[in-house]
């Protein structure tokens, strides 16, 4: 999908923009001093700014992260070297970075150690086991039913070995006719 192009500023539009943006006069200083109206200082700001849709966005996004990026391995650097004021720079840098990621401690929470302990068994599961210790003693381990079944899942059933009595013919029919 190609960006819209918005109309490219003039000269004066330019020098409106540059006047704007160093912040010394407000729009209506502005006004007087192009001899114009605040409407059109407005529209020539709006010329000089980039279009505003989500591809643009989506570039600014990426400059502003790889500008962190770049100016946080300086630091890094720097820190690792010793400098303790460059470790607090690197360490805002760094807040910053992760709070434009959406990474922060309400979203990425994580136990040391429950991270490192064998996963528990379900509230199922320990119901099933404490059933099962009742019915064959406390001798008994998981995956081990004790009687041949299947634990949980009952006996298993045997294949027919005699024709039902609905089953007339013996072949499963049950028309009567061989």
């Amino acid at each position: 999908m190609q960006d819209m192009v918005g109309p490219i500023p003039s000269e004066r539009d330019e020098d409106i923009y540059s006047a704007w943006e160093s912040g010394k006069k407000s729009l209506r200083g502005l006004a007087r001093q192009f001899e114009t109206s605040v409407t059109e200082i407005g529209l020539a700001i709006d010329r000089c700014l980039p279009v505003f849709n989500s591809a643009t966005q989506m570039r600014a996004y990426k400059r502003e992260i790889q500008k962190l990026e770049d100016v946080g391995t300086k630091y890094y650097a720097k820190a690792m070297g010793g400098e303790i004021e460059s470790a607090h720079v690197y360490a805002r840098i760094n807040e910053r970075y992760c709070a434009m990621q959406g990474w922060s401690s309400v979203n990425v929470r994580l136990d040391p150690y429950a991270a490192q302990v064998k996963e528990e068994p379900s509230g199922h599961q320990k119901i099933f086991e404490a059933i099962m210790r009742l019915k064959y003693g406390p001798q008994w381990q998981p995956g081990d039913p004790g009687d041949g079944t299947i634990p949980g899942n009952g006996n298993a059933l045997a294949p027919p070995i005699a024709p039902s009595e609905d089953d007339t013919d013996g072949n499963g029919n049950g028309n009567g006719e061989h």
